[in-house]
């Protein structure tokens, strides 16, 4: 498994997040946190993502930032929310839910990535075959 900087860096925003003990600044950590992890690279896991059928680059670049971030983020607050409900206390339960997303966003890219390159080489293979 390879660990991705924007798998840390969602990660790292959703344990401060956790940590954070006033519910109204956990929204913006999580925001930011997933807004600069996707800069970094694309999560493995995109919840909700929406790719505008049009030729404009700004909407083909902002429209699946914005649903991918806003998405992740509901579901990371969600989470974090009903885990801070239970007996688990703060920090065991920031560091489970921030090291649990690391390591789900690196596996689920690493598994994309393994299926890209199968689909280039099943590409690839069929193309010689027809070639010759």
């Amino acid at each position: 498994m390879k660990v991705r900087p924007g798998a840390v860096v969602r990660g790292t925003g959703v344990a401060l997040a956790c940590l954070a003990g006033d519910a109204s600044r956990r929204s913006p950590i999580l925001l930011t946190g997933f807004a600069i992890g996707w800069f970094l690279n694309r999560p493995g896991l995109q919840t909700v993502t929406v790719i505008p059928d049009t030729e404009e680059p700004w909407k083909r670049t902002t429209v699946p930032f914005a649903t991918s971030v806003a998405s992740w983020s509901a579901v990371m607050l969600a989470a974090m929310t009903a885990l801070r409900r239970t007996r688990l206390p703060v920090p065991i339960a920031a560091v489970v839910l921030g090291g649990g997303l690391v390591v789900v966003d690196s596996l689920l890219a690493d598994l994309g990535e393994a299926r890209d390159a199968a689909g280039v080489e099943v590409a690839h293979a069929e193309t010689e075959a027809s070639a010759t």
